[in-house]
């Protein structure tokens, strides 16, 4: 990723800005997350749920899924950068299973356990804890999430190779694999 840095707002977050300064780090482990209230002029690095551009969906005629479920910034990152992690096929389910609550959630305030858990993140009210330094602590978690669920994603389909080449070899109908490997979702 050619990003040095990303910039997103500052104060109170919400899964949307945390889980994309997650997917960013991802990408780039060094990148350099700034938060504030106002885009620097001239800033020279990818700028997301701030400032009205590409990766800001608090805008007028803010895009849409084609099944109408709005994107949040997570979203839009994810449209341009998921199949650099997954491939076309597995980014577009991980779009639909996992991104999306997140998105709508973020957009409507639709009940999703993942985005609250996010949120307590957020130093409570007589804390003296900063929402940096909180906002870092929960891009870690997200980050660790990610991680887990890509290494899964990807694991996953190293299996479906295996036993679909091992399918060639059925007889009787009787699949046999010489070690465990996750086999339910390829037969």
């Amino acid at each position: 990723m050619k990003y040095q840095k990303a910039f997103t707002h500052g104060g109170k977050f919400h899964a949307d800005d945390v889980f994309s300064a997650a997917l960013l780090t991802y990408l780039n482990p060094h990148i350099k997350i700034e938060r504030g209230f106002h885009v620097p002029e001239n800033y020279e690095g990818i700028v997301f749920d701030i400032g009205m551009g590409e990766y800001d969906h608090h805008q007028m005629n803010a895009p849409l899924r084609e099944n109408h479920v709005p994107y949040a910034a997570f979203g839009l990152l994810w449209k341009v950068f998921g199949k650099l992690i997954l491939g076309e096929e597995e980014a577009k389910r991980f779009d639909e299973s996992f991104v999306q609550p997140l998105d709508l959630a973020d957009n409507t305030g639709a009940e999703n356990q993942l985005a609250q858990l996010i949120s307590m993140f957020n130093p409570v009210w007589d804390s003296n804890q900063s929402f940096d330094s909180a906002f870092e602590k929960a891009k870690k978690f997200a980050l660790q999430i990610l991680s887990n669920y890509f290494s899964y994603i990807k694991s996953s389909e190293r299996a479906d190779k295996i036993v679909k080449e091992e399918l060639k070899n059925v007889q009787n109908h009787i699949l046999r694999l010489s070690h465990f490997i996750p086999w339910k979702r390829s037969v």
